[in-house]
């Protein structure tokens, strides 16, 4: 009788210590809000970016790089010669259909900038336009077809803005955007925003730069953000979130599912324990 008195003392010290340690890892693992809203203020008694106040744009001109699709329209005041310069369209309803499947309309419509910086227009011929804004763009064009046109109209615009999503995306994948300024948020909104797991204070904005490549982390929970060069999104751009840890603990997103998750966790190890102590 002594003998399995100890057993079952020794049993309830290991029960509890298990009890613990599962209690600990839960109240761990749960999410709390601090980690899903979006656009905090780091201080709520100094904010940096107060509710209703007037920012500027931190927009940078864009400027041209190679793989960016243009969308080069070359006009004449009479249109007799519009056929030469322009490449032809597609129908409209199968542009409408690249368009609903993020494919990139413009690279079998527009003007595609080459590995070396250089884009191929009919009659004119090759056009050097990396590392040039669009109005710079524009002007280069302009010049180029007054040899043939005498006051022609020249359009110049980016042939949407390309980014990709990865990671813990609702709806991960390529897309297309048909207008000429995209912020983050508007991004993470076209890829059905992230899931809760996401690790949205280290989120990696993969970056194109005429040198290279670069890969920044952002903080998309920090208000801050907005007056950042990161909150434009630009073409080519790549987001990618990691999840929490949460995803690797395997315990619930919310307190009531930690909750269950523990408590079924507890009531399977006292069976077990109460089995062995029989």
């Amino acid at each position: 009788m002594l003998t399995f008195g100890v057993r079952k003392s020794s049993t309830g010290q290991f029960f509890n210590i298990i009890v613990f340690f599962l209690l600990s890892a839960a109240l761990s693992a749960c999410i709390s809000n601090k980690k899903v809203v979006y656009m905090q203020e780091a201080n709520e008694e100094s904010p940096t970016v107060p509710n209703d106040s007037l920012l500027s744009f931190p927009y940078k001109t864009y400027v041209v790089q190679p793989g960016d699709n243009l969308d080069i329209k070359i006009k004449s005041l009479d249109g007799t010669t519009d056929d030469m310069f322009n490449i032809g369209g597609m129908a409209t309803q199968a542009a409408g259909q690249l368009i609903n499947n993020a494919s990139d309309i413009f690279y079998l419509t527009g003007f595609n900038v080459d590995a070396n910086g250089m884009i191929e227009v009919p009659v004119i011929g090759r056009i050097s336009v990396a590392g040039k804004t669009l109005a710079e763009v524009r002007r280069v064009v302009e010049e180029s077809a007054q040899v043939y046109i005498k006051d022609p109209y020249i359009s110049v615009k980016l042939g949407g803005i390309r980014f990709t999503a990865l990671g813990e995306f609702r709806a991960p994948g390529r897309y297309g955007v048909l207008q000429n300024r995209l912020t983050i948020y508007e991004a993470i909104a076209s890829a059905g925003d992230l899931q809760i797991e996401a690790n949205r204070k280290e989120a990696l904005l993969i970056r194109q730069y005429p040198e290279g490549q670069r890969i920044h982390k952002i903080d998309l929970t920090n208000r801050d953000l907005i007056n950042s060069e990161f909150y434009y999104i630009q073409p080519g751009d790549q987001l990618y979130v990691a999840p929490l840890k949460v995803r690797e603990l395997g315990t619930g997103i919310t307190t009531f599912q930690t909750i269950s998750a523990v408590a079924a966790t507890i009531t399977a190890v006292f069976l077990i324990l109460n089995f062995f102590t029989k």
